[in-house]
């Protein structure tokens, strides 16, 4: 529970605290255990050494859908939630904790702050990271019916995140709020913060960031 008066960090999850995709990783490590049809196809729509990959990506542009996303999450479709969880359990503990961004974490591990993910990743993986680590969340909400996924989005994210934050920010006296990202749509929630933190790979995505004066995290 969050206290009436605190002092909120919201962290991004995506190459912030771990150095993974991790919607598209999670779908990865779960086909893995597929025929190789199902490895193939996804690797075809997901990888940027697929032709097919930038054909979607240019689709993307044109219509204002992430095509990729959208195709990977029919892998999910007829799981069940309990499937679901299990997998996003195994994918955490086997694939995203040799890949934590420490750095990352020891400021959402301060005990003065209330640390919150808030992630347009998907829920089952932000749900396992967030119990493991005694944390909030706020993620993308896959659709389910008859309690199995239907490889569509209940609630989406992407460029929503200052959205939650400002609720949370009206519904409580707050002291101060940080928030640490290294996604472009994240600029209104890093505009909203009193603490700064971008997490970075070169002069060009410094040069984004510099209009709002954050601290730097550079990462290799």
């Amino acid at each position: 529970m969050l206290s009436t008066q605190s002092s909120l960090f919201f962290c991004d999850v995506c190459d912030t605290l771990y150095r993974s995709n991790t919607t598209f990783d999670f779908i990865r490590f779960v086909v893995a255990k597929r025929g190789r049809v199902s490895r193939v196809l996804l690797w075809a729509i997901s990888s940027t050494q697929s032709p097919l990959f930038y054909v979607l990506i240019l689709l993307n542009k044109i219509t204002s859908r992430d095509w990729p996303r959208q195709l990977a999450l029919q892998f999910l479709r007829g799981m069940s939630s309990e499937e679901l969880e299990k997998e996003a359990t195994q994918f955490y503990q086997q694939y995203l904790v040799p890949r934590a961004n420490q750095e990352v974490f020891q400021y959402i591990k301060k005990p003065s702050v209330t640390a919150i993910l808030l992630s347009s990743s998907i829920s089952p993986v932000i749900k396992a990271i967030a119990q493991a680590n005694g944390l909030l969340y706020f993620s993308s909400e896959l659709e389910l019916n008859d309690g199995k996924a239907t490889g569509q989005l209940q609630i989406d994210m992407t460029g929503r995140k200052h959205e939650v934050a400002k609720k949370l920010m009206a519904e409580r006296a707050i002291l101060s709020v940080g928030v640490i990202t290294d996604n472009y749509s994240d600029w209104e929630l890093v505009k909203l913060a009193d603490e700064r933190l971008v997490v970075v790979a070169s002069e060009a995505q410094k040069n984004f960031w510099k209009p709002l004066s954050p601290h730097f995290i550079v990462v290799s």
